[in-house]
C-alpha cells in the first residue's frame, strides 16, 4: 500500500519491554496530525485473526462482527466535524479507509454555535439582571475549554473508532482486540487519491495476495 506516496522509512530501534519489543512511533516527526490532509489508514485486528468475515469469490462476506466495524465508520463524521470519509472497505482481518481532515469545516461550525450561544445569552441577560459577583464564572459551551473548538487529529479519531468497536463488539463477542498501532499515508496529490481509491475498491479482488490477508 505504500508505493501510492513514498513515506520516509522508519529505521529506528526496536526497544524491548515487558517482555515484548516495540517499534518507536512511525509517525513523520515534522507532520502535524491534525492538518487539512487526505489520510490512507489501515486498522489489523489482534493478530490478524479474521473477525469480520470472509472473501467469496472475490467479494467481501462481513459476519456481524464486521458490520459493526463498517457501521462505526460512517459514524466518524457525527463525533467529529472536522472529518469527512472517502472510500472504505472492512476486510476479514482489517479495514481500508479515506479520512479528510478539514478543520476550516470545523471553525465554520465552532463560529455558528457561539453565535448562537451569544444570542441566547443576551437574551437570559436581558430577562434576568441577577448579579453574578462572587460566582466561579462557568466557561458553558462557549467557555475557554470547550471540547467543541479542540483540533481533533487523526490519532483521536482513530481511537475513538477503535474504542467504540471494542466496545460494541465486546456487548457480543468477547476476546476482540486490535493491534495497538494502525498505519497511515498522508494522501499528497489528487493522482495519490484515485490510486488508492481503486486500491480499495479492489481490496477483495485482491485479498490472497493483499500485504494484509490472506497470502
Amino acid at each position: 500500500m505504500n508505493h501510492y506516496e513514498p513515506q520516509p522509512q522508519n529505521n529506528k530501534p526496536k526497544y524491548k519491554y515487558k517482555g515484548k519489543y516495540r517499534i518507536d512511533s512511525t509517525r513523520l516527526p515534522a507532520w502535524s496530525y491534525a492538518t487539512n490532509a487526505g489520510y490512507f489508514i489501515t486498522i489489523c485486528t489482534d493478530g490478524k485473526k479474521c473477525f469480520f468475515g470472509e472473501v467469496v469469490q472475490s467479494e467481501m462476506q462481513r459476519s456481524q462482527i464486521g458490520e459493526i466495524a463498517h457501521k462505526l465508520w460512517y459514524e466518524i463524521p457525527n463525533h467529529f466535524s472536522n472529518c469527512q470519509i472517502d472510500s472504505f472497505c472492512v476486510m476479514p482481518n482489517h479495514i481500508h479507509g479515506i479520512l479528510v481532515i478539514n478543520q476550516i469545516q470545523e471553525d465554520a461550525m465552532n463560529s455558528r454555535i457561539q453565535e448562537k450561544d451569544a444570542i441566547q445569552t443576551q437574551q437570559e441577560d436581558a430577562m434576568n439582571r441577577v448579579s453574578t459577583r462572587g460566582d466561579i464564572q462557568r466557561g458553558g459551551v462557549t467557555g475557554l475549554f470547550n471540547p467543541m473548538l479542540s483540533k481533533n487529529s487523526l490519532s483521536k479519531i482513530i481511537r475513538w473508532y477503535k474504542g467504540r468497536c471494542t466496545f460494541e463488539i465486546n456487548q457480543i463477542y468477547e476476546g476482540f482486540g486490535w493491534q495497538e498501532r494502525f498505519h497511515d499515508n498522508i494522501i499528497r496529490n489528487e493522482f495519490a487519491l484515485d490510486r488508492i481509491r481503486q486500491y480499495i475498491i479492489n481490496n477483495p479482488i485482491n485479498w490472497e495476495s493483499d500485504a494484509y490477508g490472506g497470502a
